[in-house]
């Protein structure tokens, strides 16, 4: 092998300690050639040889301004006209090497001025970190808060991915954050004490684990996106990624040919404005665009091989469905799943398949199903029932909710909330019930609503969602048992 990869970590609180690091590696064979987000060293096959290494932190880019190649070539030709070879670099940190021995100008003579410049990146950093943290936490309210207790948080391999990864984020953001904030806190008073830079010679091993796992987590999220896009053929899912394909080649393009320029900071903070309106309304459109193109795609699916129900199954005549709509999924705990919708001008029947990778996974889904289906029930009944209870009225809408007059005036003298939760509580008892008479002749039935046209079904680890029929009528019970092989 010509080159090695190695886990490390290089930052400006700990690169002397690098230093002695590549020269061990250099004495072995191996010179450092590229450094990726800090943590994936790539090294070179050399002759075996004794080097000193220097690392020089050197600001590259800032909120509104960028190195140009000539700057950074102008640079390394002044590093390299003391006596130093440029090797590579990280972020703001540039790493040179020389021949043990040979004579060169060190690359930082001056303490005060070196911390300076780390005090500057530092905040820099920092910075970043008080973006990401808030937004690392938001993002796992939306994603990792969603995913407990839901069924898409169980299907869906994305959410589980980002969910993973946001977490991981964060971890690393608070981390890096303490010892920043411990860096610049113990050298400020050692350099007002006229005292030297005091670096960390730490193992990191806190970052490496960390990092290990980020970079998992990224490789299964490219590995789960081509997978959908080749395999499942998920257009919604790319359809999804491309506002964010469009924000970054913008911000692409700002970074290389607005912050490297000579105009003012007015200037560029104007065309930064330009550019988020700019990818914000692009997005936007190209959003309403997809949704066009969503609703008027050929609906002509070849369901050969899928366990669905489709509209033609629950009629005599052969009707020509409207549309249809086939979406394919896999996660970490669901091995297969997918969705099915079959429109007419008769109504619409779902069916949601879902393969687990055990019987307990699936009995978990199982619950889920019922826990989302008692959520409609509150989401569709609350407001109402509110306004019921604080006029004193009932009518035949709360009796299609399994609210009946008898139990409406048991509970109208008590307070407006106690009565709302008490009536949704008759209301879920009604509407969510096992099959106990056994119809179905399964390991697990649940009716999801009153009127029976949802039911959670599961068979070993196969769990179906199905809705747009009436699933306690024993003729429609044994068509759906035919058509998804259940007998």
């Amino acid at each position: 092998m010509n080159f090695k990869i190695e886990n490390n970590y290089l930052n400006i609180t700990n690169y002397p300690s690098m230093e002695k690091h590549f020269e061990k590696m250099a004495n072995k064979g191996w010179l450092i050639s590229k450094i990726i987000m800090g943590s994936v060293f790539i090294y070179k096959k050399i002759e075996p040889e004794e080097l000193d290494f220097s690392i020089s932190p050197y600001e590259v880019e800032t909120s509104y301004s960028r190195k140009t190649k000539e700057e950074l070539e102008e640079f390394q030709t002044v590093c390299e006209s003391v006596g130093w070879n440029y090797a590579t670099k990280s972020y703001d940190l540039h790493i040179y090497f020389k021949e043990k021995g040979m004579d060169a100008v060190p690359i930082q003579t001056d303490e005060e001025e070196e911390f300076k410049t780390l005090e500057l990146l530092a905040k820099k950093q920092l910075k970043a970190q008080y973006f990401q943290i808030p937004l690392f936490i938001l993002l796992a309210w939306m994603n990792i808060g969603r995913s407990f207790g839901s069924v898409y948080g169980m299907r869906d391999g994305l959410t589980q991915i980002v969910s993973f990864l946001i977490s991981v984020g964060i971890i690393l953001a608070i981390i890096n954050v303490v010892d920043l904030r411990g860096f610049l806190k113990r050298n400020r008073k050692n350099i007002d004490l006229g005292k030297n830079i005091e670096f960390s010679d730490s193992k990191y091993y806190r970052f490496k684990i960390c990092f290990i796992l980020f970079h998992i987590v990224i490789i299964s999220f490219i590995i789960y996106l081509l997978y959908s896009a080749i395999i499942l053929k998920n257009t919604i899912l790319l359809m999804a990624l491309i506002p964010s394909l469009i924000g970054i080649t913008i911000g692409t393009l700002y970074r290389i040919y607005v912050k490297p320029s000579k105009k003012s900071i007015s200037y560029k903070k104007k065309v930064l404005a330009i550019t988020l309106v700019t990818a914000t309304v692009i997005s936007i459109w190209i959003g309403i665009l997809n949704i066009g193109v969503l609703a008027n795609r050929e609906s002509k699916l070849n369901i050969d091989g899928y366990r669905v129900l489709s509209i033609n199954d629950f009629i005599d005549t052969d009707v020509e469905e409207d549309f249809r709509e086939l979406r394919e999924n896999v996660s970490i705990l669901i091995s297969k799943s997918y969705d099915y919708s079959s429109y007419s001008r008769g109504g619409v029947v779902d069916t949601e398949y879902s393969q687990a990778l055990n019987e307990s996974i699936a009995k978990n889904l199982v619950n889920r199903y019922k826990g989302e289906g008692e959520n409609r029930i509150i989401g569709r009944n609350s407001r109402e029932l509110e306004f019921m209870f604080e006029n004193g009225i009932y009518d035949s809408y709360l009796g299609r909710t399994g609210l009946t007059e008898e139990d409406f005036n048991n509970l109208k003298n008590k307070d407006t909330k106690e009565a709302v939760n008490e009536a949704l509580e008759i209301t879920k008892h009604k509407s969510i019930v096992e099959d106990k008479d056994n119809l179905w002749n399964l390991d697990e039935a649940y009716f999801l609503n009153l009127d029976k046209s949802e039911i959670v079904i599961r068979k070993g680890k196969e769990v179906f969602f199905l809705g747009g029929e009436d699933f306690s009528n024993p003729e429609i019970i044994e068509i759906v048992k035919d058509r998804l092989e259940l007998n």
